[in-house]
């Protein structure tokens, strides 16, 4: 009786495939074992990873452990030899380190990111007893390695000479044939036979060619560092890009992309010869430089400033080393999602294209889009592309599944293909290169044509005005605790920054630094696994002494400007007082008001002949209530050493306290502290109470810190574990509390807790005239695959919350809609999140010393504080840590009350030091509330007007805003008085003192 049909038409299938290829997967047995079992047949990965298994890989433990593997293979009884083909031993894997070995002879080696091979066998290869194979594999230290396919294949040794029919049996199968859909008659004759190729050709035959096609370049995704040293990425670009010069002699089609000016400069100053090469190549069309930014930034994490910065340092460094090329493209095919401001920012700079790949990694819904177009808060746009996956072969099937997708997807037949083998850098090989020539005319595989990616994007742009409209952020439903992982690196990033930020000022204010600072060791730093904390411990080991010694040296030039400018505005014949020192505090941001609270030396303080209030603070010193003020400007400052000491928690006569803080003691170890503007009340429970001005309450319950298990996720320091809600672990119920200061000018309390072995301090601060209550958390964090979170109760419920980003402001329902918003439940933000009630408003407003990951809902408002993955780095958060953050309400809402200026102000309090300076001086005009200064630098463009400034800023809110720096001794650009910011926009102005 004959076997059902089905199976019949399936197992003829799979024996006219072998006609050219073979599944060796079964025949690996352990070195050494004389019984030879297949150690496909061992039990551990179905019992381990049954998931695996069903596919069909072969599995071994995870943690670096080795397998040595070993098969002798031999002619195959029904292969006809044939001077015209070729044979290949085809390998895939999952494993961090690999040998071939043949013979006893090392043929082939590849890692995690170059995971596959197609080595070709010797000529006479089938006269002996085989070929003996030893495989040395080694399993990544975080997931369980795989032999993923082992095949032998046969293929013509010229593309268009094909007597043995070697491509036919995968021609086929990229007709999409079925076993149901297979011919009755090819059931009657043998698989194997010569008929049975003579049916399938004929039925090929009869077909249409492929439609659409492919438009394919050579690509080498290079990380700047992740499971290697920045040390290694200079050798790897090295290596790879002499093999991509080297590969286009051999190939005339082969053209080549690669992102990253960093890396560029880097070949131009260090392998001079290697980068003329690349000029060469780049100038004939063959090279082409795919950059945008600086490097391959994280675009979530940085501030808008950093961004901006990143691609117009990226941009002027593409225009300089490649002048042939038009530098309109955003090349971002690995950063862990884009921030809703990208395209406003990379528009400034020139960009029109933005392209990536990594929304297709998102683990819940996928992303609806290949092509559309992105409009910003704004209202501007870039057009997107999501590319193909990255790291990929010449694979004729992938490449025709690509194809169909993007159609699918988009109704355009042309889809982009990039061979080349990628992380790690390697890029196109010659195996890739021959495979793609070997399909180069077939009728059953697309067309695809080698070119450029812009030729590619060229062909798009028609499109344009029928293309999809994005409206939003794109959020990386994947590694959603990058902004929680090392928060050193965080902590270094905004420091660094700040310090960047306030030398550009003092510059563009007219002081004449020795030398210009410079952002490139912070831009390097932000790439997108240095920054969220994604690498292994030696990557940050290097970067420390480079964060401190960029610091120190910003730090010199930013102080040595302020002296600059502050000693102009020194009378000229004032004489020093040896009995008097004289100190400066500047506002370096154009902030609508300062209220200035500072820690300095005993004794009496007075600013212009008018004596401050003071404290003394634990330690001897003083806290020091300033005038207020406005915009960039500095308060001269006098000090008397030898005036009598002030009195612990009162102030002089004559000085009044703006919004002074009274402290009443409730019961034990619980205090009541307000401040006019605050009202609030701590407990053994922790923050128990938080009133604003008129006493509307803001907590439905005491602040709380949580603690989650955070385990069992792949990319351990990337994501949250998604469950981790569901496993809250027990914290003390009980804080232990001591009131340290209290004064008129500042109360402290100081709450105690412990964990397990780490230990918590958490200071509570109110300062006089102040909007927020801050928290200072000190924590030695010795906790491993742990989350701890602070979480805000909210009294009122919220509608709708907010939070700013990369280049803007990100708005959400308190309630979670559709699929998408589900998904985003935990959202990386920068220096603040806020609630918003139902009219008429008003809400609670954190102030963040950020970035954070950050949740909300109707009733809270959480922020992620700490983790402790183990992998990359074994020892990532084991440490001792810092954190601030303030609540502020906002009676008004976050919009009309400036929280994003309260924001800067909690970050950027201002600089302080001794000077010789004592007149007041006004450096730059405030904005108006609602408005946020990105970043105030000098203008070095080629037309430039002296003393002119280049002024970016942004509109976060719903409404125009109208700023008149005229009024204040400034002109915008052409003689305008006043300019106009729309909602939502990114805008960067040229302003003139009046004076020039």
């Amino acid at each position: 009786m004959q076997p059902p049909l089905q199976p019949r038409r399936l197992a003829w299938i799979e024996t006219f495939r072998s006609r050219s290829r073979l599944d060796l997967l079964s025949f690996w047995h352990r070195c050494g074992d004389f019984h030879r079992q297949s150690v496909l047949e061992e039990p551990w990965g179905a019992q381990h990873r049954p998931d695996w298994a069903k596919r069909g890989l072969l599995i071994w433990p995870r943690g670096g452990v080795w397998l040595r593997i070993e098969q002798t293979i031999t002619w195959p009884k029904h292969w006809q030899q044939c001077e015209d083909s070729l044979e290949r031993l085809v390998l895939s894997w999952w494993a961090d380190q690999v040998r071939l070995w043949v013979d006893g002879v090392l043929v082939h080696e590849g890692d995690l990111f170059d995971t596959r091979c197609r080595w070709k066998l010797p000529v006479h290869w089938n006269e002996g007893a085989g070929l003996r194979l030893l495989l040395e594999l080694r399993s990544p230290c975080h997931d369980d390695g795989a032999l993923i396919t082992s095949d032998l294949v046969r293929e013509p040794a010229v593309p268009s000479v094909d007597p043995q029919a070697c491509l036919l049996p995968q021609a086929l199968d990229l007709t999409g044939i079925k076993a149901e859909t297979l011919p009755e008659s090819w059931l009657h004759c043998d698989p194997l036979s010569t008929e049975a190729v003579v049916q399938v050709d004929q039925h090929l035959a009869g077909l249409a060619h492929a439609a659409g096609g492919l438009h394919w370049v050579g690509h080498a995704h290079l990380d700047l560092a992740w499971l290697w040293p920045v040390a290694d990425t200079w050798q790897a670009a090295e290596r790879t890009f002499h093999s991509a010069l080297d590969l286009m002699e051999l190939f005339p089609e082969l053209h080549f992309a690669h992102s990253t000016p960093a890396l560029y400069e880097w070949m131009e100053r260090h392998r001079p010869a290697l980068f003329v090469r690349i000029q060469q190549a780049s100038r004939l069309g063959r090279w082409e430089p795919i950059n945008g930014p600086w490097v391959e930034t994280d675009c979530v994490l940085v501030s808008t400033a950093s961004l901006w910065r990143q691609f117009s340092l990226g941009q002027e460094s593409s225009q300089r080393l490649f002048p042939e090329w038009s530098h309109d493209l955003a090349w971002l095919p690995d950063s862990f999602g884009f921030g809703s401001g990208l395209p406003a920012v990379a528009h400034a700079t020139g960009v029109r294209w933005f392209c990536t790949h990594k929304l297709a990694w998102n683990a819940t819904n996928v992303f609806p889009h290949r092509l559309f177009r992105w409009r910003g808060r704004g209202g501007t746009e870039l057009l997107a592309l999501m590319l193909p996956g990255i790291g990929t072969d010449a694979d004729p099937m992938a490449m025709h599944q690509e194809q169909q997708r993007f159609q699918v997807n988009t109704g355009v037949d042309q889809a982009l293909w990039l061979p080349g083998v990628g992380d790690h850098g390697g890029g196109p090989t010659r195996e890739m290169l021959e495979e793609m020539q070997l399909w180069q005319d077939h009728p059953q595989a697309a067309p695809r044509r080698a070119g450029t990616v812009r030729d590619y994007l060229k062909q798009l742009e028609p499109l344009r005005s029928a293309l999809p409209v994005w409206k939003d952020e794109l959020y990386l439903e994947l590694h959603r605790g990058c902004a929680t992982s090392r928060p050193d690196q965080k902590r270094h990033n905004r420091t660094l920054e700040r310090l960047l930020r306030e030398a550009d000022l003092v510059e563009a204010l007219g002081a004449k630094p020795t030398q210009r600072s410079d952002w490139q060791v912070l831009l390097f730093q932000q790439f997108h696994d240095i920054l969220p904390g994604t690498s292994i411990p030696e990557v940050f080991d290097q970067a420390e002494p480079q964060w401190r010694a960029a610091r120190r040296c910003v730090a010199v030039l930013r102080t040595a400007g302020l002296h600059q400018l502050l000693s102009r505005v020194s009378p000229a014949d004032s004489a020093p007082d040896k009995a008097c020192q004289r100190w400066a505090w500047c506002g370096l941001q154009p902030l609508q008001r300062w209220s200035p609270l500072v820690r300095l030396p005993r004794g009496r303080w007075s600013c212009e002949g008018n004596n401050l209030p003071t404290q003394v603070a634990p330690g001897g010193d003083l806290w020091v209530q300033l005038p207020e003020a406005q915009g960039v400007m500095a308060l001269p400052l006098e000090c008397h050493p030898d005036a009598p000491a002030v009195a612990s928690a009162s102030v002089m006569a004559a000085p009044v306290v703006r919004n002074s803080v009274r402290v009443q003691r409730i019961a034990e170890q619980s205090w009541r502290l307000c401040n006019g503007l605050l009202t609030l009340e701590l407990d053994r429970r922790g923050l128990t109470r938080l009133q604003d001005e008129q006493g509307v309450d803001q907590l439905s319950e005491p602040v709380q810190f949580r603690r989650y298990r955070d385990r069992g996720e792949f990319w351990d320091a990337w994501d949250l574990a998604v469950d981790y809600p569901q496993h809250p672990l027990p914290m003390a119920a009980d804080w232990q509390l001591e009131l340290v200061e209290q004064g008129p000018l500042v109360a402290r309390v100081v709450m105690r807790s412990s964990i397990e072995s780490s230990a918590l301090r958490i200071d509570v601060l109110l300062r006089a005239d102040s909007p927020a209550v801050e928290l200072q958390m000190t924590i030695d964090w010795r906790q491993i695959h742990e989350l701890l979170r602070v979480v805000c109760p909210l009294a009122r419920s919220a509608v709708r919350w907010a939070a700013d980003t990369s280049g803007g402001v990100i708005e959400r329902p308190a309630v979670a809609l559709t699929a998408s918003e589900h998904a985003r439940w935990e959202v990386p933000v920068i220096s603040w999140l806020a609630s918003e009630e139902a009219g008429p408003g008003g809400g609670l407003g954190v102030l963040l010393d950020g970035p954070q990951g950050v949740d909300a809902g109707p009733h809270h408002l959480g922020i992620s504080l700490l983790r402790g993955p183990t992998w990359p780095d074994p020892s990532a958060d084991q440490r001792l840590h810092r954190h601030r953050l303030a609540l502020m309400p906002v009676s008004s809402g976050w919009y009309r009350d400036g929280l994003a200026q309260a924001a800067i102000r909690f970050r950027e309090p201002g600089w302080l030091g001794p000077i010789k300076s004592c007149r007041r001086w006004y450096g730059f005009p405030a904005l108006p509330q609602q408005l946020v200064p990105v970043s105030i630098r000098p203008d070095q463009s080629a037309d430039a007007v002296q003393h002119a400034v280049l002024v970016q800023l942004l509109n976060p809110g719903s409404a125009r805003v109208t700023w008149s720096p005229g009024d204040q001794g400034w002109l915008i650009q052409d003689g305008q008085q006043s300019t106009t910011i729309n909602p939502g926009a990114l805008q960067e102005l040229r302003l003139v003192p009046q004076s020039s």
